[in-house]
C-alpha cells in the first residue's frame, strides 16, 4: 500500500471507532489478518477479529479510542492510543458497572494490498484489570 492508502485507511479506522463499528474496522483487516494484544493474545482472521472489537464495545458502550497522527515507515504504521470508558457490560468474567477506565497504549500496524494485516496492541492490561476490579494488589 502506498503512503497515501495508508493515511486514507488510518483515518477510516479512526472514524470507526469513534463510532463503535466493529463491522467495519474488522472490514479494513485481511480477512486472514492478525490482530495481538494482552487482553485477547493473538487472534488470527477477519471474524475473531471483530468478535474482539465487539467485546470491548459490548463492555464499554461510551468507549472513546483514539490517535495523533501515526508514524508511517514503509507497509507499517505505529502510533500511541488513548482509551476511555464506563464498564456497562461483562469484562474478563466480572460486572462491575460503572468502574471508570483510562489508559494509554501503543500499537504497531503493518499493511499490505487490501487492508492491515496485523495490528499489535501493547498496553497494562493487568492496570485495567485493577480498575474494574478483578485483580487486587497485595501491600508490600
Amino acid at each position: 500500500m502506498t503512503r497515501p492508502e495508508i493515511e486514507a485507511l488510518l483515518a477510516r479506522h479512526r472514524a470507526s471507532f469513534h463510532r463503535l463499528d466493529a463491522a467495519a474496522l474488522a472490514a479494513d483487516h485481511l480477512a486472514e489478518g492478525i490482530f495481538e494484544s494482552p487482553a485477547h493474545g493473538r487472534v488470527i482472521g477477519r471474524e475473531a477479529i471483530e468478535e474482539v472489537y465487539r467485546y470491548w464495545f459490548t463492555a464499554y458502550p461510551d468507549m472513546r479510542f483514539d490517535w495523533p497522527d501515526a508514524i508511517i515507515d514503509g507497509p507499517r504504521a505505529a502510533f500511541f492510543w488513548s482509551f476511555e470508558g464506563t464498564l456497562r457490560g461483562p469484562f474478563f468474567g466480572v460486572l462491575n458497572p460503572g468502574a471508570r477506565v483510562t489508559m494509554e497504549g501503543a500499537a504497531e500496524y503493518r499493511f499490505a494490498r487490501g487492508g492491515i494485516e496485523s495490528a499489535r496492541h501493547i498496553f497494562d492490561f493487568s492496570g485495567v484489570l485493577m480498575k474494574v476490579g478483578i485483580l487486587r494488589a497485595r501491600p508490600a
